[in-house]
């Protein structure tokens, strides 16, 4: 029953006790000796690749038609209304034409090639005025390879919000985006086409963002009070049953299909990535400074999130099966608490246990969404059809499927 940090560095398999719970993050499965019930850091390194990898281009060779994108539809009853209100209203687009990015990067970009009308629900330019005459900064909340995020608050509208400083680099990536004259920083594109509406509940959005000469500002939505599902779930180990686990995942799935619809590969979908606001349990994914735009035919090394079994193979992956993979990993961890595989050995041969307490409704679906062979995982619709979801739907008052009704009583 060790409670240990799940955050920064991945599976130490040789302290691990049968309940521990531990470290989800930032390094990946050593495969060697790992304990059945420890929960250990799924995050920002995967499982030790092979070696001397013939590392190629992520970058894809074709973009999606955004004009056949969906807005995401929840299933009725599952979520509360309250979490499916629409944001604010769109502000109108900027006449000034982007600040010409002063690195050479700017010529690295993609266009994609849509042909309907782009609404941006912030600037597709950056803001005009000095970021610092309208934000002041606050502590620090977290830091990545991609950026630094503090706490900030604007000084007219006293709004909390998030603030994510990204230094320039010369190897920054830039794309081109329907409504814009010129392509834009890489991370502030993808936010650009992801505040596309109908808007998502359950991303955290870019409200406003600057150029300076040496660095990129974002402005981000700070739900409070808020801390990531990692955190939640230590904190609150042995008190979050399956039907909690259900609502939460829910909304993360949700999320992670926004994405996908949007045309965007989030590339590091993973506990510590998503918060949940602790008086409403609402789940919202946020970091997309990893992500890319979806390439139908794959991709090709240089990946930084929980690889999936056919990376280790010909370090190959696909953004549909290894976003599955990733939201597979996530269910198996919040219930089991501990990693489903102890070895890259097991993730081949698809070895899963499961304890007592999880369903067999549950394991089904865990076990489609890793399966071995991408051709064989679940599809985010066919997670979200799946029966263990429709359980949570309502069902004559029996379930318990209103999630801010009953959040004073959930852990905190």
């Amino acid at each position: 029953m060790a409670l240990q940090d799940l955050t920064d560095h991945q599976l130490n398999p040789n302290v691990l006790e049968p309940t521990a719970l531990q470290d989800l993050t930032d390094h990946q499965l050593n495969p060697n000796v790992l304990e059945p019930m420890a929960l250990q850091d799924l995050t920002d390194h995967q499982l030790n690749p092979p070696e001397d990898p013939q590392s190629g281009s992520s970058e894809p060779d074709q973009d999606p038609d955004a004009s056949k994108m969906t807005a995401v539809v929840a299933p009725s009853g599952l979520v509360p209304a309250a979490l499916q209100d629409p944001a604010d209203p769109l502000p109108g687009p900027s006449t000034l034409d982007p600040v010409a990015p002063k690195f050479p990067g700017a010529s690295k970009h993609r266009r994609i090639t849509d042909r309907t009308h782009f609404r941006a629900a912030c600037f597709t330019d950056p803001t005009p005025v000095p970021f610092d005459e309208i934000y002041e900064v606050g502590e620090e909340i977290g830091e990545g390879g991609f950026g630094t995020v503090y706490e900030g608050i604007s000084k007219f509208l006293r709004e909390q919000v998030a603030i994510k400083f990204i230094p320039k680099c010369e190897t920054d990536r830039y794309i081109e985006i329907p409504g814009c004259s010129k392509p834009l920083f890489a991370e502030v594109a993808l936010n650009l086409l992801l505040k596309r509406p109908p808007l998502s509940p359950y991303i955290v959005h870019m409200l406003e963002w600057f150029e300076e000469d040496d660095q990129f500002i974002l402005i981000l939505e700070y739900p409070q009070p808020c801390k990531d599902l990692l955190k939640f779930m230590v904190n609150n180990m042995q008190r979050v049953n399956e039907s909690q686990t259900r609502r939460l995942m829910y909304q993360a799935v949700l999320g992670a299909k926004h994405c996908l619809d949007r045309g965007i590969f989030h590339r590091d979908i993973k506990l510590n990535n998503f918060l949940i606001n602790t008086k409403t349990n609402q789940v919202k994914l946020i970091d997309f400074g990893c992500s890319d735009l979806v390439n139908t035919s794959g991709y090709l090394g240089d990946f930084t999130g929980v690889c999936p079994p056919e990376y280790y193979k010909d370090l190959k992956y696909e953004a549909g099966p290894t976003t599955v993979w990733s939201l597979g990993i996530m269910m198996y961890s919040m219930m089991c608490r501990c990693q489903p595989f102890k070895s890259l050995e097991d993730m081949t041969h698809g070895s899963l246990s499961f304890n007592v307490r999880v369903s067999t409704e549950l394991q089904d679906l865990i076990s489609r969404c890793l399966a071995y062979l991408p051709t064989e995982r679940a599809t985010i619709e066919e997670i979200l059809q799946h029966e263990w979801f429709q359980q949570g739907q309502m069902s004559g008052g029996a379930q318990d499927q209103v999630l801010t009704a009953d959040a004073a009583n959930w852990p905190q």
